[in-house]
């Protein structure tokens, strides 16, 4: 009888074992996923960024469309804005998350979990000086750009420009009494000083050939322009990308 009754206390002990175990089987993951699911992301931090659009008008001495030899060039600026982009300021390897580590990609052992971070910035565009250049033939004979230099000054020195830059004047074939449109692409906004003045050169713009075809005149075309700046603000988010990288 002793022995009977030890050995029903021996079966309710290991029953209370065995449903404390299960209990904690259940409860402890349960208590981590309602963790997680309560947990709220802090919201992005915003800045502000800023930027300084250029705005270029005319001199007073600068006629828009200047009339030489039969032909007629017309210079516009382009009009400037700005535009709010996110720029990549820092990536790092970090340690992921017990959530994070159930994405690892399986069939690349060695990702790595980096974590990105990016912030706004103003950028101004177009992101070089443009002028659209219409040329106006008025000769009885087609007119052909090939040949033309352009240069540019920018704050009293001469800007360095590829001639990609003006690749599409180069190659301006224009017939009698037709007109054409072409783009001039200068230096970078960004070094253009704030408050200065910009030139723009079209020197050997042929404007008369003899009858073999030969150019025996050329003529020289300038315009001037003064840049102002208009200071712009906008706010935007700083983001952080964790995720796995293989």
């Amino acid at each position: 009888m002793k022995i009977a009754g030890h050995l029903r206390r021996a079966d309710s002990f290991s029953q209370i074992i065995s449903s404390f175990t299960l209990a904690t089987v259940l409860v402890v993951p349960l208590a981590v996923l309602a963790g997680c699911t309560t947990t709220q992301a802090e919201p992005a931090p915003l800045v502000t960024a800023s930027a300084e659009v250029p705005i270029l008008t005319p001199l007073a001495e600068t006629r828009e469309a200047q009339d030489k030899g039969g032909i007629q060039i017309s210079i516009a600026p382009a009009a400037y804005s700005s535009k709010l982009e996110s720029v990549e300021i820092s990536a790092r390897e970090v340690s992921p998350s017990v959530i994070e580590l159930l994405g690892v990609p399986s069939k690349n052992p060695h990702a790595r979990f980096i974590e990105r971070t990016h912030k706004p910035v103003l950028e101004v565009l177009p992101k070089e000086l443009r002028f659209t250049v219409k040329i106006n033939n008025k000769l009885p004979r087609v007119f052909r750009a090939s040949g033309t230099v352009v240069q540019f000054n920018v704050a009293g020195k001469l800007a360095s420009v590829d001639q990609a830059g003006y690749a599409e004047l180069a190659n301006a074939i224009v017939p009698p009494r037709g007109e054409q449109q072409v783009n001039i692409y200068g230096p970078p906004i960004a070094d253009i000083p704030p408050n200065s003045t910009v030139g723009l050169f079209l020197y050997d713009v042929p404007t008369r050939t003899d009858s073999a075809g030969n150019i025996v005149e050329k003529q020289n075309f300038e315009w001037y322009f003064k840049v102002v700046s208009q200071h712009r603000e906008q706010s935007g988010a700083v983001t952080v990308q964790r995720r796995w990288e293989e």
